[in-house]
């Protein structure tokens, strides 16, 4: 701790600062207390033409408010720092006031204390009955802490900590929104994939209906053919519709999720597609995630805070040194000059009852540690289960997708069979218009399937920590 080598040095401080005007400080009082306006906020413009995922997310990262408010916070968690190392430095004051008053004691040691008594004052009747005096007071004081046996120091690593913490949140913060810019990529390339399966749906039932028409004509045919392929027409524009319309939700939740406005011109680029990522085995993964969670080294960081606060707690028993000094003047008018005095001096302040109020906040801290604790072990187990409910999902929305791909080719094969049958009149428009809808129900599972795999990947590195802007749930 900073402290002054001798109380001459420390009255030095006193005398040079006094001998600068008052008025010298007030542009410093006036920067302090002057507000700057609030702009207001607008939505950063939307990028031009396709974005990748990749590029989505970096997007995401600099314009997403919630990105903007979890730096904030982490800044403000940093100013804590230097506000708990304040603590080690003097603390220093300027005051300018005024009195007058004729009481008989204020008038005596405002005449003292002026430097303006004379033997004159002793007069009996001036002593009991004296005219009234102003004083104007202008004083710089100043006070240090010598020693508080660890009280500041303890703010300090308090503050770090929590600085830390709140790092550790900006970060899985971060994290989440780099997830959920994921999901409405993916969620985006799925509806217009599922788009472009509504739209050759649509083109098979028109063909359809164009074939039962055409056979109907040449007496081959039923009316109910025709009605049924009808049917069938309004089915698929109704999906088409309806994948449309999901385009446009996707499109508008990325933009969100990216911090731009909702309506903004935004499309995906390229298509949705299955990629072979490896991955470890779980309990690698399980301890990955306990050495790269940000919210789990916050949990970590709150214990460790907790226990710090045990300690702090302690240190209050403990007594503390201080050492204080004051330079003043004294004036009948705010012009003149005397009246200059000064004072200096230390204290060792011990508190020896205060109705058990620190016996009780040791209490406090214990069982605020405890909880900590309890916390962060709950915390642990909830990351390893979150890791193995994601390894398990993706290992199954793998499994799906090799089945989905399957059932999509064998959908097809059949459709194409089944077409050459009705040709031949070997099958009903029904066995047909069945064949297709199998087909395109095929081919949406399937686009599903790819879509939640991508998506498990994701959650997986989100759950072990990973996930971020260059991890592979984003590159590839």
């Amino acid at each position: 701790m900073r402290s002054f080598k001798s109380l001459n040095q420390f009255l030095s401080l006193l005398r040079s600062l006094a001998t600068a005007s008052a008025l010298a400080a007030l542009p410093v009082v006036l920067t302090l207390f002057a507000g700057s306006p609030v702009k207001a906020q607008t939505k950063p413009p939307a990028p031009s033409g396709p974005v990748s995922l990749a590029e989505a997310v970096n997007i995401a990262l600099k314009n997403n408010p919630t990105v903007h408010a979890a730096s904030a916070y982490a800044s403000a968690a940093q100013h804590a720092i230097d506000t708990a190392k304040a603590g080690y430095m003097p603390q220093l004051n300027f005051s300018e006031g005024f009195t007058r008053g004729n009481n008989p004691v204020y008038v005596f040691g405002t005449l003292l204390t002026q430097r303006q008594f004379t033997a004159a004052n002793f007069d009996l009747g001036f002593l009991n009955v004296p005219p009234p005096v102003d004083n104007f007071r202008t004083q710089f004081s100043a006070s240090m802490p010598l020693y508080d046996f660890g009280r500041t120091s303890g703010m300090v690593k308090d503050a770090r900590i929590q600085a830390q913490s709140v790092s550790e949140d900006a970060s899985r913060t971060e994290q989440g929104v780099v997830f959920d810019v994921v999901n409405a990529y993916l969620n985006g390339m799925l509806a217009q994939e599922q788009v472009r399966v509504a739209q050759a749906a649509v083109a098979m039932a028109e063909a359809d209906l164009q074939r039962a028409q055409a056979k109907e004509k040449q007496g081959i045919a039923v009316a109910s053919d025709v009605l049924t392929a009808q049917t069938q027409l309004a089915q698929a524009k109704e999906n088409l519709i309806r994948a449309q319309n999901g385009v446009a939700i996707s499109h508008a939740t990325l933009n969100v999720a990216m911090g731009v406005s909702e309506d903004a011109p935004t499309t995906t680029e390229g298509k949705l597609a299955s990629v072979q990522i490896p991955v470890g085995n779980l309990p690698t993964l399980q301890q990955q995630a306990l050495k790269e969670r940000p919210d789990y080294r916050e949990a970590q960081l709150q214990a460790q805070r907790a226990g710090n606060s045990v300690s702090l707690a302690k240190k209050e028993f403990l007594p503390r040194l201080d050492m204080m000094g004051s330079w003043e003047q004294d004036n009948q008018t705010f012009a003149a000059r005397g009246g200059n005095n000064w004072v200096a001096g230390a204290t060792l302040t011990f508190n020896i009852f205060n109705g058990g109020a620190r016996r009780a906040r040791v209490a406090e801290s214990k069982a605020y540690q405890l909880r900590a604790e309890a916390i962060r072990s709950q915390m642990e187990s909830a990351v390893r289960l979150q890791v193995r409910e994601a390894y398990l999902n993706l290992n199954a929305a793998r499994q799906r997708v090799e089945v989905s791909r399957d059932s999509a080719a064998q959908a097809q094969e059949s459709l194409r069979i089944l077409r050459n049958r009705y040709d031949a009149g070997l099958a009903t428009i029904m066995d047909v218009l069945r064949a297709e809808t199998m087909r395109t129900a095929a081919q949406n599972n399937h686009l599903n399937a790819v879509y939640d795999y991508r998506l498990a990947f994701a959650a997986l590195e989100l759950a072990t920590g990973e996930l971020g802007p260059n991890s592979p749930a984003v590159t590839q």
